[in-house]
């Protein structure tokens, strides 16, 4: 059988008969990429830093909200919305709701000290049922 390409051409990919090498590009030297990070240690990073937005500060408020108060007013009250600075809790009683109102500057100092300062720096109070999923 005849090979149908000229001896210059050859079949095989890795034999050139030609001497001719083509110049490489030459240009800024590209850094080398950071190792891959995990996205849960990233994301956690990135709230972080930016102290969260929207409902993601919210729920972490709430959920600090609900650490520092302790068991017994967790059972009565639950943090309703977070509107600005302002930390919006719902009580299951008026006399609760009163409670909460005097205690106010040491819930605020232990989620300061948690969370950071700034992030909450007023509690307010309102009766209103709580549900039983919430406890």
């Amino acid at each position: 059988m005849r090979d149908l390409y000229p001896a210059s051409m050859g079949t095989d990919p890795q034999v050139r008969s030609y001497s001719y090498h083509r110049p490489r590009a030459r240009g800024p030297q590209r850094p080398s990429a950071p190792a891959p990070s995990r996205s849960a240690d990233l994301v956690g990073e990135v709230l972080g830093r930016l102290g969260g937005s929207g409902r993601a500060l919210e729920f972490r408020v709430f959920d600090c909200y609900m650490r520092v108060v302790g068991e017994n007013l967790r059972a009565r009250s639950m943090p309703e919305r977070l509107v600005g600075t302002t930390l919006f809790v719902r009580a299951a009683t008026s006399p609760l709701a009163h409670e909460l109102t005097l205690l106010r500057a040491e819930i605020l100092e232990r989620m300061a000290t948690e969370m950071g300062q700034g992030i909450v720096l007023e509690l307010r109070t309102r009766v209103g049922r709580i549900p039983t999923s919430a406890i």
